[in-house]
């Protein structure tokens, strides 16, 4: 007796056989993403992207309300980090530990303990490194800075696999970078934030309003 196959299957079987191999990354309440891949790509927080399988390279940095009420709360960014990391077939969740005070921006900062799990809590490897910055820039160039950041032997670079870079050396050393000492572009973005606050908290509570609508239609 031969056994009897509704077509509406086989088309299923052929189907999910086609689809593309991809991993789907869900990003935490203050993650928000610059680059995937050396391509620049804005991805808002509390949002998804979808990745082809392999090695995946982001640039992503996290961004609070601090403040000590919600009259004084301002958004402030932390560094930008270049995340390094592998996966396939699977869906992902990049978090950061929720942060709502000044020095628990500064910890996440120094400890950079994102968290990277699958749908079943599993936590995956990935390598982090903080993307200096040289001199005062309003805007930053992350394609740019990713593209010099991948010339150099940190672990999160992947040189060779980017536009562009095809021909550097690839004779990586891998071993761990040491940790470096904050140099002048942190010594600027200090006082960027210092002044940042200061006229926030001279501003009447219209203009702060104003100011965080500005800021968060700007992202």
């Amino acid at each position: 007796m031969k056994a009897i196959v509704a077509p509406s299957f086989l088309l299923a079987l052929f189907f999910s056989a086609q689809a593309p191999a991809e991993v789907t990354l869900a990003l935490g309440p203050c993650v928000q993403v610059h680059v995937i891949n050396g391509e620049e790509k804005i991805v808002l927080p509390e949002s998804s992207l979808t990745l082809t399988n392999g090695t995946q390279q982001l640039v992503v940095d996290c961004t609070a309300m601090l403040g000590r009420s919600s009259d004084e709360a301002f958004p402030e960014t932390g560094e930008a980090f270049v995340l390094l990391f592998e996966a396939a077939d699977t869906k992902l969740t990049l978090s950061a530990p929720h942060i709502q005070t000044r020095q628990q921006m500064k910890a996440f900062n120094r400890q950079r303990n994102f968290g990277l799990t699958s749908a079943a809590g599993t936590s995956l490897n990935y390598y982090v490194e903080v993307l200096e910055k040289e001199g005062f820039q309003v805007f930053r160039d992350f394609p740019g800075e990713l593209e010099v950041f991948n010339r150099t032997s940190s672990p999160a670079a992947i040189r060779a696999q980017l536009p562009g870079l095809a021909d550097a050396d690839t004779d990586i050393d891998t071993a761990e970078p040491s940790p470096k000492a904050g140099g002048q572009g942190a010594q600027d973005q200090e006082t960027v934030r210092q002044m940042l606050r200061y006229w926030y908290l001279e501003a009447d509570k219209q203009t702060r309003k104003e100011w965080k609508n500005w800021i968060q239609s700007s992202n």
